[in-house]
């Protein structure tokens, strides 16, 4: 069963689900809006509570968390690398070390960070689809990349309708719906639609974008000792497996694992692969 929980983080109000007892894997959602711990990985909540201590987290500034209380309102976006202190408190906090830390899409940003950071509280690391670390080419594909990216990430359009914005998620079972509508209402009710609206330019524009990874990421990571599952999905508009390959060959203790038929959300498309790869290898 899934239990939500609110913790103090430095100050800030932190949202948090968690189920089941055992080894405890950390998961780390992607970028908002529209995004929580719960709808991200409700299937793994689910799925591995019968082996590990799974715990969701609401990154600061997203779905339940509060921003700082003396953060700017009109300056309310906090990007990936303004989380990694957040976690990193999070996990102290919750009193753990030498977790399995999980992260997809901005959320593999994060745990690489906190991998790199903070050894200490990470002893295996799982990156989901992680376009945020994923290495350039110096060549066409980054340009491919850049493009796929930036029209998915375009809220320059209204806000979906609650309906509107479910429609992507039927068929995946009551679960995931259930948890994706929690996640749109929070959105909703906190202005955090309004908030990616106003996101600042090395948010949007791409070639700024990468600025963070090639600077926070890639330099360090044939430095980290953090035994690493990578998974990969064939079929993400967003991020090809070349990416993921050449990732894994910069990350010496490091499996990889290409799955089809998933997309960027890899771990909802195909929740009982990858809950199987996670299970055989973090044990």
């Amino acid at each position: 069963m899934i239990a939500e929980h609110r913790i103090s983080v430095g100050g800030v109000s932190t949202s948090y689900c968690e189920s089941g007892a055992g080894e405890p894997i950390l998961f780390l959602h992607g970028s908002p809006p529209f995004v929580s711990g719960k709808s991200s990985f409700v299937r793994q909540l689910n799925g591995l509570s019968d082996q590990f201590r799974v715990i969701a987290v609401d990154q600061i500034g997203c779905g339940g968390t509060d921003y700082p209380a003396d953060y700017p309102p009109d300056r309310k976006y906090i990007n990936r690398l303004g989380r990694v202190e957040h976690v990193i408190g999070f996990i102290e906090a919750l009193g753990l070390k030498q977790i399995t830390l999980a992260g997809n899409s901005e959320g593999s940003f994060v745990a690489a960070r906190v991998a790199i950071v903070r050894p200490d509280l990470v002893s295996k690391l799982v990156l989901l689809t992680g376009n945020s670390v994923s290495p350039p080419f110096g060549d066409d594909r980054d340009e491919a990349w850049m493009r796929a990216n930036e029209q998915a990430y375009d809220y320059s359009r209204p806000m979906p309708t609650e309906e509107e914005f479910i429609t992507a998620w039927r068929g995946y079972g009551q679960d995931v719906e259930d948890a994706k509508r929690e996640a749109y209402r929070l959105t909703a009710a906190r202005g955090q639609y309004e908030v990616a609206q106003r996101l600042p330019e090395e948010e949007t524009n791409f070639r700024l974008y990468v600025v963070l990874q090639q600077k926070y990421i890639i330099p360090y990571l044939h430095r980290l000792q953090t035994k690493t599952l990578i998974i990969w999905s064939k079929n993400d508009p967003l991020v090809t497996p070349d990416h993921g390959l050449k990732l894994a060959k910069l990350i010496r203790n490091s499996d990889f694992h290409l799955l089809n038929n998933a997309g960027h959300a890899i771990h909802i498309d195909q929740s009982e692969a990858v809950n199987r790869l996670i299970r055989k290898w973090a044990c």
